[in-house]
């Protein structure tokens, strides 16, 4: 007999879900912690006060990641239309109201409290796939099914491309990728899809005005450090720069806690967001930095082995798509700290500071939780 009555089926029952996967709950958890300890290291050097407010934003994303364990994916198999409304209807509502430097467009503003509308995105496009693929599970194998699937990537992907943020956009296309991959689709479609990514690539490259100055000096510098081995130090450059120093200068032991030169010169721009990694780099040395990393890896094999022991195509395909996301938020933002990748203003899963992006690693987690 389920643990809730029959008016309350959108909770997840006992008898379905008899446990939580705990690994996967201790290793959120310990990043989550380990990304509060970088932050009380930089506030202690600088005297800001990120650790306080991220201690705030990881007691709310418990609350989150608790109503994202708690409700059920299936009651979502009859809302895919107003969830994927509510999605463009949030992002369109972004580029008319939304706060940034210059002219980026990325926060909602509603009196002091801020959130980033592309994070919150993403959890709804995964379960927008999740329904969507669910309902076709008869006709998977059918072209017409992963053209859907494209066209409903679309939108919210131009959309976040025009904020613009780059970040976001790609982790779009990952989603629907992974997606499709979960799901079941034939493997012949996804040579067509690589050539259209490749050939759009290089369109949004060509074309004027497509790509923000910022960026493009930002990939300049990449291709210039690989091309040429002259990054632009002292320009777009410079952030990647200064990050390197501070993880080279860490050895294999590290400066140790609270020593970092570099982190308490403050030096490196958005430290304590994007760049967090750095201080484990400087702090913690090689050995800290290998620790941190497995830590990460054992949290992305828990998460992997949701969607392949998951028995819906809805749950395979929502956990499929989560798991891409935060990963490819690891991988980019690992690329971006170690100077082999040009930065795009991708966080590092649950250790950046900022409270939407951790309340959607929190969710990711809640619903992963439940997937199984």
């Amino acid at each position: 007999m389920g643990a809730f009555s029959a008016d309350r089926q959108f909770v997840v029952e006992r008898s379905s879900k008899p446990r939580h996967d705990y690994w996967l709950l201790l290793s959120a958890f310990i990043l989550a912690a380990a990304g509060l300890l970088c932050m009380h290291s930089i506030d202690r050097s600088l005297g800001t006060n990120h650790a306080i407010k991220q201690s705030i934003f990881f007691a709310l994303g418990l609350g989150v990641f608790l109503v994202a364990n708690k409700i059920k994916l299936t009651v979502w198999k009859n809302m895919f239309w107003p969830l994927y409304i509510a999605t463009n209807v949030l992002l369109f509502l972004t580029l008319l109201i939304g706060k940034g430097p210059n002219d980026v467009k990325r926060w909602i503003a509603i009196g002091s409290f801020q959130f980033q509308s592309s994070e919150v995105a993403k959890i709804l496009i995964a379960v927008c796939f999740g329904v969507f693929y669910a309902k076709r599970e008869e006709i998977i194998r059918q072209p017409k099914v992963f053209a859907g699937a494209l066209l409903v990537a679309l939108p919210p992907l131009l959309l976040i491309f025009k904020q613009p943020h780059l970040g976001g956009a790609l982790s779009i296309i990952v989603m629907t990728i992974a997606a499709a991959l979960y799901a079941g689709v034939p493997g012949k479609f996804f040579p067509i899809v690589l050539a259209g990514l490749i050939l759009l690539g290089g369109a949004v490259w060509v074309m004027p005005n497509v790509l923000s100055p910022y960026m493009r000096g930002r990939v300049n510098s990449l291709i210039n450090k690989f091309v040429n081995d002259d990054a632009d130090v002292r320009g777009s450059g410079y952030q990647q720069h200064q990050a390197m120093i501070a993880i080279g200068s860490g050895g294999p032991l590290g400066a140790g806690l609270f020593n970092g030169d570099q982190k308490a010169a403050d030096i490196i721009p958005e430290q304590h967001s994007d760049f967090i990694f750095s201080v484990v780099g400087e702090e913690g040395g090689f050995f800290g930095s290998v620790l941190l990393l497995i830590c990460f890896g054992f949290f992305f094999f828990r998460a992997w082995l949701v969607g392949y022991r998951a028995k819906t195509t809805m749950g395979r395909v929502v956990a499929g798509s989560l798991f891409a996301v935060l990963g490819f938020h690891f991988i980019v933002n690992m690329a971006m700290v170690l100077q082999i990748g040009p930065v795009v203003g991708l966080w590092l899963p649950f250790m950046s500071y900022g409270g939407t992006a951790l309340w959607m690693c929190m969710a990711s987690v809640g619903i992963l939780d439940q997937c199984e």
